[in-house]
């Protein structure tokens, strides 16, 4: 068109076949300006258009499902894929796999709290923490602080700290599974989230509570013979004494729940509630209710017997390793495997329990 113009404008042999010529110019040129600026306000249209978010896996089984590369051991390239580490959102720019970190409780297996989530959390970048224990404040001269007159002495007062490492502690397990694992992937998911990942879970629960249990400086309490709730508030109020800290969960072997429970006073009304209705028809039962109004889980992590009671989360904190978590392994090895079409699924984490505050929890068990 605008060859065509220069053409006809050149021709052009009077004054007005000029102008008319130039203004069939100017038109078109118009018209291109317009279009330009059409096709500019759609791109920004497109630009502002909500973007589909990825897709983020929710539980360990889902991301394995999406990220192990199970085709080459399909077909006998490969003896086993694995995930890696899994704490990297999925909403990040990366070129690894990873998964966004929804929850660490990823199989609620009626277990609707566990003994990790009632501590704090924290990462390190190496495979050890060295951490202040703080014990109780030693008054010094004078005592704790106090008003002071003009002129005088202020009291002095130390908080004593002592230097712990913990090292992060591999806890691992595996199992056989058949090898239509490969090829199903809702099988696959199921099988790393309702067995490989609920085995898990339970074995790093055993690990805290073992090492809070054998955590020197934690406070000791008895019982005479049978446990009762008054024991677990007092030492509630043990805590609070001790550190100033409220107690803030409970945990306790399903022997020694079972047995609060189901206790009943004189007219053989549960003081928990019932299995129809809370004591005495008033309101709703509560299925798994937390003693004296604290999160209380109810573990084999104590043995029966045993009670801890603490302020959980400001007195101690589970230690992983920064970029780490739980990674799932899928193996195909010896010739025992293959004729009986088999793979072995590997699961693992490390992990290691800081208790800052050991006077923060105490220990209740039955007088010897």
């Amino acid at each position: 068109m605008e060859k065509e113009l220069m053409e006809k404008l050149e021709a052009a042999e009077t004054v007005e076949e000029i102008n008319e010529v130039k203004a069939e110019i100017e038109a078109a040129k118009a018209r291109e300006e317009a279009i330009a600026e059409k096709s500019k306000l759609l791109d920004s249209f497109k630009a502002a258009e909500p973007k589909s978010a990825p897709k983020e896996a929710k539980t360990l089984g889902e991301f394995a499902v999406k990220n192990l590369d199970l085709s080459a051991m399909r077909s006998g390239a490969s003896k086993s894929a694995g995930t890696g580490f899994l704490f990297k959102a999925a909403t990040d720019a990366h070129t690894a796999p990873a998964i966004a970190e929804v929850t660490r409780r990823v199989v609620d297996i009626n277990k609707s709290l566990g003994v990790r989530d009632l501590f704090g959390a924290e990462q390190i970048s190496g495979n050890a923490l060295t951490y202040f224990q703080m014990g109780a404040t030693e008054a010094v001269s004078g005592g704790a602080p106090k008003t002071v007159a003009q002129g005088a002495t202020k009291p002095q007062f130390h908080v004593p700290y002592t230097p712990v490492t913990v090292p992060l502690q591999k806890i691992a397990g595996w199992f056989y599974e058949t090898d239509e694992l490969l090829s199903d992937a809702a099988f696959l998911a199921s099988t790393v989230d309702n067995r490989g990942l609920f085995e898990l879970a339970n074995a790093v629960e055993t690990y805290l509570g073992s090492q809070l249990l054998g955590t020197s400086g934690i406070q000791a309490a008895t019982y005479a013979s049978t446990l009762s709730a008054d024991d677990i508030f007092a030492a509630m109020m043990s805590v609070k004494t001790a550190t100033g800290y409220d107690a803030d969960a409970i945990m306790i072997n399903p022997t020694d729940y079972q047995a609060l429970r189901i206790a009943k006073d004189s007219n053989l009304q549960y003081y928990g509630g019932g299995y129809f209705y809370a004591p005495y028809g008033n309101g709703q039962v509560a299925e798994q209710p937390g003693i004296w109004g604290l999160k209380t889980v109810v573990t084999t992590a104590v043995a029966a017997g045993t009670v801890l009671v603490g302020a959980f989360r400001a007195g101690a904190s589970v230690v992983t390793k920064s970029g780490e978590g739980a990674s799932i392994e899928v193996h195909r090895g010896d010739h025992d495997d293959a004729i009986n079409n088999r793979v072995t699924v590997v699961v693992e984490e490390r992990v290691a329990l800081a208790v800052r505050v050991p006077s923060a929890f105490v220990k209740i068990s039955k007088a010897s």
